[in-house]
């Protein structure tokens, strides 16, 4: 009699760990932005791991986490956002653009980037109004006469 309340209970004890190791799930869900367009390209990446995806063309993405685990939403020119992963395996998620973000940058002849107001050298801005005034459908073209030193 003992001997079978030992198997049973080693068997229970086994029972107990596995459903605690299980309780990794599939999520899945659909990013989009302030309009309601889906995003291609978002990274989604669980915190603390190197688990992560990213979205597919129509805005749907599926990973796998644990429930209580954080989801880290992140695309060029939207506020990250960060999710909690719940009982639901369903997460949709909206990301708001983040206008701080893009900057004006400029490119030296070198490949340097920096800020306009950190070059140190002449440059010259073309407006997009004054190729639109010059009416040409090549935009090289356009730019004729309007920036001293190039060649076309």
């Amino acid at each position: 009699m003992k001997t079978k309340f030992s198997g049973i209970l080693t068997l229970l004890l086994a029972f107990v760990v596995q459903l605690t190791f299980a309780q990794e799930k599939t999520i899945s869900g659909t990013v989009s932005d302030g309009s309601g367009l889906p995003l291609p390209g978002v990274n989604i990446l669980v915190k603390g791991t190197t688990t992560g995806t990213q979205t597919d063309f129509d805005g749907n993405y599926t990973i796998q986490a644990n429930t209580g685990d954080d989801l880290a939403f992140t695309y060029l020119g939207l506020k990250a956002k960060t999710v909690k992963v719940g009982a639901s395996s369903t997460i949709n998620v909206t990301l708001e653009e983040d206008t701080a973000v893009l900057d004006e940058v400029v490119v030296t002849a070198l490949g340097i980037k920096r800020k306009k107001d950190e070059v140190t050298t002449a440059y010259q801005e073309v407006k997009t109004e004054e190729l639109v005034k010059a009416n040409n459908p090549s935009v090289i073209n356009s730019l004729a006469g309007k920036v001293s030193g190039l060649a076309i």
